[in-house]
């Protein structure tokens, strides 16, 4: 989406300008994810480059993947969020991953919002 100011134009990601559908199919994807997976909290946001970009919070259940496949578990998470949801390709947003167990998330304060 473009909006027009003084200098030209103004880009805005579409995941910005069309949040509740962006949310939506976030949700759609997050109930198909593996049961180790307790929630999906996505916050919109520009990155250090100020790039637009969407941070993705994964809450994990305690002790649910042995530390020696917790790598490989992750990137298979990330990337299966990134084929279903195609964040930079169709709305225009940077994906960037954190993930925490349960109780790490419970200990900082944590809400899950999208599971």
């Amino acid at each position: 989406m473009s909006l027009m100011r003084d200098n030209g134009l103004v880009y805005v990601a579409r995941g910005f300008a069309q949040q509740q559908p962006f949310l939506t199919a976030i949700a759609r994807i997050a109930t198909g994810l593996p049961p180790q997976v307790l929630s999906v909290n996505p916050t919109l946001g520009n990155d250090w480059n100020g790039e637009p970009a969407v941070y993705f919070q994964i809450i994990l259940s305690d002790n649910s993947v042995p530390r020696s496949e917790l790598l490989a578990f992750t990137k298979q998470i990330s990337q299966s969020i990134v084929q279903q949801l195609r964040p930079l390709e169709d709305w225009g947003l940077l994906p960037y991953f954190d993930f925490l167990t349960q109780s790490d998330a419970a200990r900082m304060g944590h809400q899950p919002t999208l599971a």
